[in-house]
């Protein structure tokens, strides 16, 4: 894998969405990888043209997919240039970073979710918080079943000053890291492993189960919540977005943290319905709960 990622390092930039084009044609047209899933949730949700918006959705996880491994075979190669933070996003880091409690990050598989996440945290360590300090950027994280993709992964992440925690076992370092200042982002978009901790909510076009452990953390240890999503531009650039503040005062109640969980659900939607190209329609998003999640 990591011969793999010499040889894409040695293409430009500039290329690997041509090629990411070529790779997305061929495991999303070709190959079929769960095509028909994704135009039928697309055509439930009401996007427009799911088929030309499905084969853009694969061109951009392919461009993805070329982007992580070039940056693996450049490890020397900065990744600022690759991130523009919107001033929206600048503003609201700003206003949850000062108040010195950590700031969750809710967030979803949108863009090159992983290079925005690398840039970020090179984005973080410019600015420094309440305790004198630049903020780490710490994210939940699941291991790829493809155990060669998923060293090369992790091991990119890792490098480029992402602190990697394991979803599993994963609320005392979380609230270590919030205790400390930090950023911890957490992934919106999936399907819940439990039945403890969930609640079902609309989300384009159908009910889906959302898991409530971000909100309920950011609860817990008393830190803001921004709901932030990245997305490919059409210059190549990736920009990381910000759509929503939550202080903590809005998650004094199991109420309010299911109305922010709607609320953090919804914003991930809009985004989806104005980008849909850019968000990850290959996880199986509206399962329900097996028999044994439930007796948990």
């Amino acid at each position: 894998m990591w011969l793999v990622a010499r040889l894409v390092g040695l293409l430009p930039y500039h290329a690997l969405r041509s090629f990411g084009a070529a790779l997305g044609a061929f495991v999303g047209g070709l190959l079929r990888v769960r095509r028909r899933h994704v135009e039928s949730a697309m055509a439930r949700a009401g996007v427009p043209a799911p088929r030309r918006a499905a084969a853009a959705m694969y061109g951009s996880l392919g461009a993805g997919l070329l982007e992580l491994l070039w940056t693996a075979g450049r490890p020397e190669a900065p990744l600022a240039s690759k991130l523009v933070v919107s001033p929206r996003a600048a503003e609201f880091f700003a206003r949850a970073l000062a108040r010195g409690r950590g700031v969750v990050v809710a967030t979803a598989h949108t863009g090159n979710w992983d290079l925005s996440a690398c840039a970020a945290a090179a984005w973080l360590r410019e600015h420094v918080g309440p305790s004198g300090r630049a903020p780490a950027l710490h994210v939940l994280t699941k291991r790829l079943s493809w155990r060669a993709l998923d060293r090369t992964w992790q091991h990119l992440r890792a490098e480029r000053g992402v602190l990697l925690v394991d979803a599993r076992g994963a609320t005392a370092r979380v609230r270590g890291a919030l205790a400390g200042g930090d950023v911890v982002a957490m992934m919106i978009d999936q399907a819940p492993e439990r039945a403890a901790g969930v609640a079902q909510l609309p989300f384009l076009g159908a009910p889906a189960w959302c898991d409530l452990a971000p909100v309920l953390m950011a609860s817990r240890a008393r830190a803001p919540i921004v709901v932030a999503f990245g997305r490919r531009r059409d210059d190549g650039l990736h920009e990381l977005d910000a759509f929503d503040l939550i202080e903590p005062e809005a998650l004094a109640t199991r109420t309010d943290v299911e109305h922010v969980a709607a609320r953090i659900t919804d914003a991930l939607a809009s985004f989806v319905e104005t980008y849909p190209a850019q968000w990850l329609w290959l996880h199986r998003r509206w399962k329900g709960l097996s028999r044994e999640k439930r007796r948990s």
